[in-house]
Order: structure tokens, then sequence, then C-alpha cells
């Protein structure tokens, strides 16, 4: 029963209020919005609900602002996968993409009839970008997926090799870099690629609201380029109304809420850096260091991904992504989304307990870790 639960939950991809359930499959910042905000948005709920949001041109001009790049190079989507969409269909024909990914990009490619070129790094889940240059040239693929940091694997690609690959990849219609999660990134002081777009015309930036602010229940997202004609015609793609008055509200108010924004986002990365290492203390499974808000884990011995997915539901009503299916892993693999410290020491607990169940001797696992 708990299985058959478990299966209908997975396919709804949300609305879990309802269910009773601890979400550790949907990566969002735990610590933001603050209540302050939440307050001032309940206040105004009578007239949000019955008031109509303005139009596209002026909510992207509320992010473009704080995000620093102006109205005419930014356009706000319904979440990033509505932007995803867009892109998609204008702009690719044959994508190249580093395996594994978020595959929202490969199923909308396949969908529209696109063709991807899958690479697998050598080095396991770090790109050598040389190596991906060459990929991209010897298929002959017109544009290319980068996500910083990546998911599902949380492995970055600094700054300066994402420039070094824009030098040598002028000749491709699209660059598409997915930076939903940069903002929890310590690997460098600057990490964000919005300033390269009026250097690099084939440049096109994606990041998704949802994770870094915690608002995955208002759907925002953006697409930001230096290419004025793409973002005209991105603009034209999103339905006059397609963001809701509630998004309009967050975007009006996040500008006088930075300083709890980046407090938040120092606290997501406290939490996950604790999380990693009371994974670790996991004796069948190998977490892998992660410049996200998730991590991802190797299940050595004891459970395929797929059944400590199940136990770990059966056990303590938990969910956590089985990603033993996904191009570019294969084999047994989890990824489990960082939530409030108080959260996370529930999954490591509930972890801990099913160690139990594993097989005394670890054959095959000596140097896995």
């Amino acid at each position: 029963m708990n299985t058959q639960e478990m299966g209908h939950l997975s396919s709804l991809y949300g609305g879990y209020w309802n269910h009773n359930v601890l979400d550790f499959c949907y990566m969002t910042n735990r610590y933001f919005p603050p209540m302050q905000m939440i307050d001032d948005m309940q206040s105004r709920l009578p007239e949000l609900i019955g008031s109509y949001p303005s139009t596209n041109w002026f909510l992207s001009s509320l992010l473009a602002e704080q995000v620093g790049v102006s109205e005419h190079e930014l356009v706000v989507g319904n979440g990033a996968s509505e932007l995803i969409n867009a892109v998609v269909s204008r702009y690719v024909h044959r994508l190249a993409v580093p395996v594994p990914t978020f595959e929202e990009f490969v199923n909308r490619a396949k969908i529209l009839g696109r063709e991807v070129r899958s690479f697998t790094p050598s080095q396991r889940f770090d790109l050598d970008i040389d190596e991906f240059i060459g990929h991209v040239t010897k298929t002959d693929s017109d544009s290319a997926l980068l996500i910083r940091p990546n998911n599902p694997t949380g492995s970055y690609l600094c700054k300066s090799d994402l420039v070094y690959f824009l030098d040598r990849m002028k000749a491709l219609n699209l660059v598409l870099v997915d930076e939903s999660f940069l903002d929890f990134v310590d690997a460098e002081a600057d990490p964000s690629s919005l300033d390269l777009i009026g250097e690099y015309p084939n440049l096109l930036i994606l990041k998704s609201l949802s994770k870094n602010c915690g608002i995955p229940g208002i759907r925002l997202g953006y697409a930001a380029t230096g290419n004025a004609e793409r973002l005209a015609d991105l603009r034209k793609d999103v339905p006059i109304w397609s963001i809701n008055s509630f998004a309009q509200f967050f975007l009006e108010e996040m500008g006088g809420y930075r300083q709890e924004y980046i407090e938040s986002c120092f606290q997501v990365r406290q939490a996950t850096k604790k999380l990693v290492k009371g994974l670790e203390s996991v004796p069948y499974l190998h977490p892998y260091p992660t410049q996200g808000n998730f991590v991802l884990c190797r299940v050595l011995y004891g459970f395929t991904g797929a059944e400590l997915a199940e136990r770990l539901f059966e056990d303590s009503r938990i969910l956590i992504n089985d990603c033993g299916s996904k191009e570019g892993l294969g084999g047994n693999f989890i990824r489990i989304a960082c939530r409030t410290e108080a959260d996370n020491d529930r999954i490591v607990e509930s972890l801990m307990r099913l160690a139990k169940f594993t097989q005394s001797d670890e054959v095959g696992t000596v140097g896995a870790r």
C-alpha cells in the first residue's frame, strides 16, 4: 500500500501539503521568505485575489532592477519551466548536454522533436570543459546546456571555465546556462554570468526563483540575454497574464528584504554542509560534495536506490529522489534536498535506523567512499 501511495505522490509532482509527508525531493530555500513578508502578503490577500497583475514588461522591470540588468535584457516567466519550453522551441535543434542533468531540458527538447547529444564526462561528475567543447564540435551541435551548479550532482563549473567555453563557442546558436542554484555557491566570490550577456550574444541565462527564494508555489523564473531580438521574441511567447498577482507582490517587496535574503542563503549553505556530514555517518551511503542545496548519494549496499526510497517513505513518510534511472549515473543513487537543520537531522536519523536492514558484510564497497 505504501509503495502504491509513494508512486501516486511522485506522479503528482507537488501538492504534498495534503498528504502528511516530509518532502526532501524538491530543492528550495527553507529560510526565505521571512515571516514579515508572508504576513504582509496575507494582509493583502483579498485584494491580491481580486486583482489582475500587471503586464510582463513591467514585472520584468521589477526583477531586472534587482539583479542589475535592464528590462530589455530580462523576461519573467511563470517558473523557469515556462521559459525552458520557449527557449528550446525557438533556438534549439541539436542540443549538447553533459549528463546527468536536470531532465526537463532533455524531455522538453525531445517532446519538441529536437535532437539531444548527451555527453558523459570522463571524470565522473566534474566537467572537463575541453572534452565538452570537443563533443559539441564532433556532434555538430548548434546549442549547448550548462547548469551551474549541476543538478543532480552538485558539481560546479567555475566562471573562468564558462568564459573559456563562450570564447570558443561563439559560432553556436545558443549557449544556455541554468543558474537556478547559483546563490548557494561558495566556491568563488562572483559566480554569476549575468555580467557576460552583453559580450556574448548567444548566451542566455535561465534562473528559477523557486529554488533560491523558497517560493515554488508562486511560480517565478527569468531568462536574461543581451540579444535584444531574442529577448523580444521570448516576451512574445509569454501570455500577458502568465504571472499572477501574488508573484507581482513578491517582486515588488523582495528588494526591501535583500539582507534577509543574503542571510538565508548563508543559512542554506551551513545547513547543507551539516547535512553532508550527517549523511557521511550513514554507513551504506556515499554523499558527494555539493555546491547546491541538495546532496547526491551513492547507495553502497543493502538497498537499491528505489528500495531505499520506499523504505524511507514506509518508515518515516519522507520523500527522496531516486536517481538510478537518470542518464549518466548508471547505478544506485539518491538525491536529498536540504531543508532546515532540524528536518535534516530527522532524515539522517531515519536513514541510520534503516542501517539495521542492510547486510553486515560490505562486499565490494572498499574504496567506494
